[in-house]
C-alpha cells in the first residue's frame, strides 16, 4: 500500500512541530563528495554542476529521491550586467561587490574560493564614502529570469519541499569589503561606522529576498534568510554589547521584512530559517523572539550545542536542522558510527516533529559516500514516528 506521505508534507509537518511519517531529511553538499556519492549509487555522472564560491552544488533529482531527501534548495540567477573589477594577473577574480578571491586547491580535488583584496581594507572610516561605493544592483533583471518558472516547476512535478535562498550574507559580506582585523575594530572602535555598513549591505540583501520572494514565495515550505556565522567552537564569536547593539537589530530587521513579504505573497505558511556555524546557545532566545522559526546547522561538537540541552530549551518554540556531525564522526567514523549518531539524534531532537536531519553544513570530501548512505538508510529503517515507542 503505497504511503501518502509526500516530501512537502512531510516537511511541512515537521517544521509545524507535528510528527510526519518520519523524520525529514535535508543536505547541502560540495562538488568532490557528490560526484564520489553519484558514483558510489551507480548514477550516470551529472556534468551540469556548478559549484559556488564555498563549493556547494545542486545535487540531481535523482539521487535527492533515490537517498530519501526531502528538500531542494531555489535560488536566483547571477546577474545580467556584471560590475566586477577584471581579473589581476595572479589569478584573483572579483565578485559584484568588489571582492577578490583566490582558488586554493587541495590534493582531494577540492578547492576554497579564499578572500585575497578586501576593497575597503585598511582605509580609516572617515576615508569611506558608503555612499560613492559601487554597491550590487539587486534590480538587476537577470537576477529573476525563469525563477518563478522553475520554482512552479519544482512544485508541480517533484513533491519536494522548497527552499529559497536569494540573498547573501550580511555580517560576512561586511567582513569580505574590509578585512577581518579591519572589520573586528570596526565593531569596537566604530561602531557607528559598523551599523551603517551593515545596513547599507542589508538594504541590498532584503532587497533581493523580496524579488526572490515576490517570483516564488508561494512555492516555498521555508525561506533561508542566508546566514551569518556568530559563534566559534567554544564561545560566541561576538560580545553580548556588540550583539546587541550593533549586529541583532540588522539582523532582525531582515527577519521581519522577510515575514513582511511572505505575508504579502500569500506565503505566510513559510517558516523562516536561519544559519549560524559554533557555539551561539546565548544568541537562541533573542533569536527566537525576532522572528527566526528554524536553526541552522546546530553544530553539536560546539559549546553548548548539545542537542539533549538544545530539545529541553527550544525544542517546543524552534526546529533543528541538520545535527548530524561533519568534524568527527560523518568524515571520520565507521558506518555503524554514522547510525549509532544518527538514532542518536532522532530519538532526541526528533519526538513531537521539529526536526530535519542531515549533515552539519556543506558535505566535505573527506566524508566518505558509504556514511551519507549509512545516515541516510538510518532514517528511512528507524526515523519512523513514533519516536517514542521504538
Amino acid at each position: 500500500m503505497l504511503s501518502n506521505w509526500t516530501s512537502r508534507k512531510r516537511v511541512e509537518t515537521a517544521i509545524n512541530h507535528r510528527e510526519p511519517d518520519r523524520v525529514p531529511l535535508s543536505m547541502t553538499i560540495t562538488e568532490i563528495p557528490y560526484l564520489r556519492l553519484r558514483e558510489f549509487l551507480g548514477l550516470r555522472p551529472d556534468h551540469e554542476t556548478q559549484p559556488n564560491r564555498f563549493g556547494e552544488v545542486q545535487p540531481g533529482l535523482d539521487l535527492l529521491a533515490r537517498l530519501g531527501f526531502d528538500t531542494i534548495s531555489l535560488k536566483l540567477n547571477r546577474p545580467q550586467q556584471d560590475i566586477s573589477p577584471p581579473a589581476l594577473a595572479d589569478g584573483t577574480v572579483f565578485d559584484e561587490w568588489g571582492v577578490g578571491r583566490k582558488r586554493i586547491d587541495f590534493e582531494d580535488g577540492s578547492f576554497l574560493l579564499e578572500v585575497s583584496h578586501s576593497p575597503l581594507e585598511g582605509l580609516h572610516p572617515d576615508e569611506i564614502d558608503l555612499n560613492e561605493y559601487p554597491w550590487p544592483d539587486p534590480a538587476d533583471q537577470g537576477r529573476l529570469e525563469g525563477v518563478a518558472e522553475k520554482a512552479r516547476s519544482l512544485y508541480d512535478t517533484t513533491d519536494f519541499a522548497l527552499i529559497g535562498r536569494f540573498g547573501g550574507t550580511i555580517l560576512e559580506q561586511a567582513a569580505f569589503l574590509r578585512g577581518y582585523e579591519s572589520w573586528l575594530i570596526d565593531l569596537v572602535n566604530y561602531p557607528d561606522f559598523a551599523s551603517r555598513l551593515l545596513n547599507r549591505i542589508a538594504d541590498i540583501q532584503i532587497e533581493l529576498d523580496a524579488y526572490g520572494i515576490r517570483e516564488a514565495g508561494v512555492y516555498l515550505s521555508i525561506f533561508k534568510a542566508s546566514g551569518d556565522d556568530l559563534g566559534m567552537q567554544d564561545r560566541p564569536l561576538f560580545s553580548n554589547r556588540v550583539w546587541q547593539e550593533i549586529l541583532r537589530p540588522v539582523l532582525s530587521r531582515r527577519w521581519k521584512a522577510a515575514r513582511r513579504a511572505l505575508d504579502q505573497a500569500g506565503a505566510s505558511h513559510v517558516k523562516l530559517m536561519f544559519h549560524s556555524d559554533g557555539a551561539i546557545r546565548t544568541f537562541i532566545p533573542d533569536l527566537i523572539h525576532d522572528g527566526v522559526q528554524i536553526l541552522d546547522p546546530i553544530q553539536t561538537r560546539s559549546q553548548g550545542m548539545e542537542v539533549e540541552g538544545l530539545q529541553a530549551d527550544f525544542g517546543h518554540e524552534l526546529v533543528f536542522h541538520g545535527a548530524i556531525d561533519t568534524q568527527q564522526v560523518l568524515p571520520h567514523g565507521t558506518p555503524e558510527q554514522v547510525r549509532e549518531e544518527t538514532r542518536r539524534v532522532i530519538q532526541t531532537l526528533g519526538k513531537g516533529g521539529g526536526l530535519l536531519l542531515g549533515p552539519v553544513h556543506n558535505v566535505q570530501p573527506d566524508v566518505p559516500p558509504e556514511n551519507l548512505v549509512a545516515m541516510c538508510q538510518t532514517v528511512l529503517n528507524e526515523g519512523g514516528y513514533p519516536i517514542n515507542s521504538r
